[in-house]
């Protein structure tokens, strides 16, 4: 085996591993492009079958404690150890083992391998090449998950896997890392180094993945079987479902501490029938559990559909109305299903000075039209949604919050160029909820509370004015270290709903020269550039995990920002805690997830760098502060007796309120007043975590900004409801 003749290839770039095959290597017909990973036993290459002109994966059998690659880029056994060779050649038994295991299976939820064979002193396993990514990362960049989200993953899997027991193996190493998802969002289930045939009087060998194996994977003489690899795809789905890792079954063995799925997961998004199937699957003893893909399967075609949407959210004037128009290519971005997410949203409003027909007027608007979409053409489609509104046109961003104020920005520069004062435009600017449904004809509608503020916040600009919520200038403040320099402080303003606002003006090109700012600090007195990450790539990607769950894929952008300005886990959890509106939620995300009382993955990382301020020592404003003016006091919400953090739900046995109609209603009334139509959503939703009307009533005014906004609210309950003692 040669290399390639011409010149000679370039060399690894950085972070690759050493050992590596370098790129333009070529054994048998198969041409080394990259490497795309590697773990302690193996190597996998993107290669090229030069024979069918294909891309395949290449996957190579090379223990990094045992091998060493020689001169002629053969694998060879270190030296050292006496039984060194013993081990390598053991290990390259199980290597093949999973080829001949594989090349069993021909399903679409199994990876396929197309060959495998003995070379270059090791072995290598040819697969068909899959481009997506890992259920690791494809959870957060498409969270929040819906019913129809977390199903449309496990029913292929459990297709596939019911193929690898009907054969006779166990895959016994199912987990988050060993399945990918393609880019057309079907599953398939990688890696099976692991997989075993199933025979009577067989001794397995004790592989564990913690969090994902059953208690029998622990020690070789564990009854293992197909209620094994079922309680790995229960774990997934409790990952999936809840936010957090599985304890490891070790752990529960004694004494089961860890939190069900049912009292963790969100049962108005998943079902409570899904959530018992995940228990189901999850017990500790293995007779306990159901013991075929058929009878999991059972439990869950029981599943009904639920409504994952926040049909409160509707607005009086937000979405697309019946008859208007959305730009940009049908059907964009991609959601086939009702989707709720956090969306950075530009309002923007045409301004002509002066009477003009109605013709004129139509012609302008058409103008304007094609001007905003020239304007967003650097933004990907499927990141943005750009619809018709009763006073103009309004932009859904779902990626980098910049972009939106870049575009506003632009459109205003472009008219001001194009048109002098003869037109304007009015910019508005807000963060918030919004709601992603498909009409019949496949486009996307876009409604929900962060369109009606945009709009709200664009009525009080002035002609080429831009204008920001204090919800968008909180976050972009904080991901960003020089972009309080670029706004105004303008004050509360109140909008003919009588709903208050906090308005901030953009002034680009407007740098003071000094670190000074105007209206609530966000913490940063002074501009530190950006520096290397000190945070691992596990850490990051857990933050992005829970962040997605509450705001959408707007999470994968705003972690990548903050932890260039972060020096600790802890530091980037309060970066990124605006932008979760949920008090509660909130408050979980900060103590450290679901179980604040877990150890932290990481502890400041300081040493040797520059960072800006500590939070101990420069205080910043949550996402419901107000102006230094303003008294701030919010009421008590009831704790978690483990850490004093807001309850996200009602303790395991209590008994949830049971609102009568008048009440809800009552409720609802109160608290539109002060944010709209969300109100309908979290007085529901609150509503399943408390146990009396009292207690609902302090969680409820928990989500307004102001004392003197809790402090009406809670008058006119007491109005409303006399007789309630609240």
């Amino acid at each position: 085996m040669e290399p390639v003749t011409g010149p000679s290839p370039p060399p690894p770039p950085a972070g690759v591993d050493a050992a590596a095959l370098p790129p333009g290597y070529r054994i048998k017909e198969y041409e080394i492009e990259r490497t795309l990973g590697g773990g302690g036993f193996g190597l996998t290459y993107l290669a090229r079958d030069r024979n069918l002109d294909l891309p395949v994966a290449v996957k190579e059998y090379y223990p990094g404690d045992l091998a060493a690659r020689g001169a002629d880029h053969a694998v060879q056994v270190r030296g050292g150890e006496a039984d060194a060779a013993e081990r390598y050649q053991w290990g390259l038994e199980r290597f093949l083992d999973e080829a001949r295991a594989l090349a069993t299976f021909r399903h679409r939820s199994i990876v396929r391998v197309l060959r495998y064979f003995r070379d270059n002193g090791t072995a290598y396993i040819v697969m068909e090449y899959e481009t997506g990514e890992p259920l690791k990362r494809w959870v957060p960049h498409n969270a929040p998950l819906s019913q129809r989200g977390l199903l449309s993953i496990l029913n292929p899997l459990l297709d596939g896997l019911e193929q690898v027991h009907a054969a006779g193996f166990l895959h016994r190493d199912i987990k988050p890392d060993n399945i990918y998802v393609r880019a057309d969002g079907t599953p398939v289930l990688l890696d099976f180094g692991s997989a075993r045939r199933v025979s009577a009087n067989q001794d397995f060998t004790n592989i564990v993945s913690p969090g994902f194996a059953p208690f029998e994977q622990y020690h070789s003489q564990g009854r293992q079987g197909p209620w094994t690899d079922l309680y790995s795809i229960g774990a997934v789905l409790y990952w999936m479902a809840t936010g957090r890792k599985p304890l490891e079954s070790a752990a529960r063995v004694k004494a089961d501490n860890m939190p069900s799925a049912t009292s963790l997961g969100d049962a108005a998004v998943y079902g409570a029938d899904l959530l018992r199937a995940i228990d189901w699957a999850m017990r500790s003893e293995e007779t306990g559990r159901p013991q075929s893909v058929a009878e999991f399967r059972e439990a869950i075609r029981s599943c009904t559909a639920v409504d994952t949407g926040m049909g409160a959210l509707t607005g009086e004037r937000g979405g697309i109305a019946s008859g208007q128009s959305q730009t940009g290519p049908s059907g964009t971005p991609s959601v086939t299903t009702r989707r709720n997410l956090l969306g950075t949203v530009l309002a923007l409003d045409l301004v002509a000075p002066g009477a003009r027909r109605a013709d004129e007027l139509a012609a302008l608007r058409v103008t304007f039209a094609e001007l905003v979409a020239n304007a967003l053409r650097g933004i990907p489609d499927d990141q943005r949604v750009t619809a018709s509104t009763s006073e103009g046109l309004a932009v859904c961003f779902m990626g980098d919050p910049e972009e939106a104020l870049k575009s506003g920005l632009l459109v205003r520069d472009l008219l001001n160029r194009r048109h002098g004062r003869a037109l304007g435009v009015r910019v508005g600017l807000h963060m918030g909820p919004v709601r992603l449904i498909p009409d019949t004809a496949g486009r996307l509608q876009v409604m929900g509370d962060g369109i009606n503020v945009a709009q709200r916040v664009m009525d009080f600009a002035q002609p080429n004015q831009v204008l920001v919520s204090r919800a968008y200038y909180d976050v972009v403040s904080r991901i960003t270290d020089d972009a309080a320099d670029a706004f105004a402080y303008l004050g509360p303003h109140e909008d003919k709903h009588g709903r208050v606002h906090e308005l901030y003006a953009a002034q680009p090109g407007q740098r003071t020269g000094t670190t000074r700012r105007e209206g609530p600090s966000t913490g940063y007195t002074v501009t530190m550039p950006a520096r290397a990450p000190v945070l691992t790539e596990d850490e990051v990607l857990e933050v992005e995990t829970e962040l997605a769950r509450q705001i959408g894929p707007m999470a994968r952008v705003l972690v990548r920002k903050a932890q260039l300005l972060c020096a600790s886990v802890e530091e980037l959890r309060e970066t990124l805690a605006p932008t979760i509106q949920e008090s509660a939620a909130r408050a979980l995300f900060l103590a450290g997830g679901p179980n604040p009382s877990r150890p932290s993955s990481s502890r400041s990382r300081s040493q040797g760098s520059a960072s800006k301020p500590s939070s101990a020592s420069q205080p910043r404003a949550d996402s419901r502060s107000v102006p230094s003016h303003q008294p701030r006091s919010a009421p008590s919400r009831p704790t978690s007796p483990s850490s004093g953090a807001p309850s996200a739900s009602v303790p395991l046995g209590a008994r949830a309120l049971e609102l009568s109609t008048q009440d809800a209603a009552a409720l609802e009334q109160a608290l539109s007043r002060f944010i709209g139509p969300m109100a309908r959503m979290l007085v529901r939703k609150e509503s399943a975590r408390s146990t009396t009307l009292q207690e609902l009533a302090q969680a409820l005014a928990a989500h307004l900004d102001t004392a003197a906004q809790r402090e009406a609210f809670i008058k006119a309950l007491r109005e409303a409801l006399p007789r309630k003692g609240i």
